[in-house]
């Protein structure tokens, strides 16, 4: 049987290294696992953006702080970021295969609607 976690909080308490750290711990034991988390995207000492990390060493843009969307895909914005929905669909949603219609809305609101809606 296949677990869902999802760690939320707020910058710099430590998510990121607790899920690489955690994720590298059971690979190592044999414990299959699959996910992603996100990584800030800095230039100059400014955050411009994320990029999605799939535990499998895959990467990609998650958003960037005004940037234009791919070509030919329609605008999605949370708050100044533009999400790439394709990154995102490509990267992200494949591991989140249980995630159903009735616990959707408690995962990853935003970005979850910001999908829904590029899809209309």
């Amino acid at each position: 049987m296949s677990r869902h976690v999802f760690l939320t909080g707020p910058p710099g308490v430590g998510k990121t290294t607790l899920i690489q750290k955690a994720s590298e711990v059971l690979k190592s034991s044999g414990v299959p696992v699959d996910g992603f988390y996100t990584e800030e995207v800095r230039q100059g000492g400014r955050r411009t953006g994320f990029d999605v990390v799939t535990l499998s060493g895959s990467r990609g843009p998650l958003s960037r702080v005004g940037s234009e969307p791919p070509p030919g895909h329609r605008e999605c914005r949370v708050g100044q970021y533009v999400v790439d929905v394709a990154s995102l669909e490509r990267l992200a949603l494949p591991v989140l295969r249980g995630v159903t219609k009735e616990n959707r809305n408690h995962l990853l609101p935003e970005i979850v609607t910001c999908v829904q809606n590029s899809r209309k």
